[in-house]
């Protein structure tokens, strides 16, 4: 169960903005970003730097989305809701697996695996000069610029779903593929 309780649109003209925004882009407004309706200015924010990393950046969706799964290994919440956008993305089954046990597919490009070990690394304030010269061997500043951004964005968003105990909603407990 959730530990805090969602704000209600009607309750502020700028959150019913924020959920306007959010759902023009993404469909619907999803559990995680509902919990920080209690801070409208800061959803509306925060949602704006997803929104950004999601759909705006330099990155092949490809490698996106397994950045993201790469940071949210381990976070059912954040994988479920991911792991459709991997699989329209082109990420097969077998790498998705080697992922989530921990490990890169062979599949994988040497470009794919240096975002992947980057974004891991970022996480686990582990990022070290090797890590870094592999990722600038096979992306522009701009690109990397994305990544960090990415890297960091879903970071705030596991430790937040973990924080508050996001529940998963409906169609993802039922099995249902609800991701947008």
């Amino acid at each position: 169960m959730a530990r805090i309780e969602s704000a209600h649109p009607e309750s502020s003209p700028v959150l019913k903005v924020a959920y306007d925004e959010i759902t023009k882009t993404r469909g619907y407004v999803s559990n995680i970003l509902m919990s920080l309706s209690n801070a409208p200015e800061g959803l509306r924010r925060f949602a704006a730097i997803g929104e950004y990393v999601r759909y705006m950046t330099e990155i092949p969706g490809r490698t996106r989305e397994l950045v993201i799964l790469s940071v949210a290994r381990g976070n059912q919440y954040a994988w479920l809701h991911h792991y459709p956008h991997a699989v329209k993305a082109g990420v097969t089954a077998e790498e998705l697996s080697a992922l989530e046990g921990n490990s890169m597919a062979p599949s994988l490009s040497a470009a794919e695996i240096a975002a992947m070990s980057y974004a891991q690394k970022f996480v686990s304030g582990g990022v070290t000069d090797a890590v870094y010269a592999d990722l600038q061997r096979h992306y522009t500043p701009r690109q990397i610029t994305d990544l960090t951004l990415m890297a960091g964005y879903f970071l705030a968003l596991g430790s937040t779903i973990n924080a508050f105990r996001i529940d998963l909603e409906p169609a993802f407990v039922a099995g249902k593929n609800a991701a947008k």
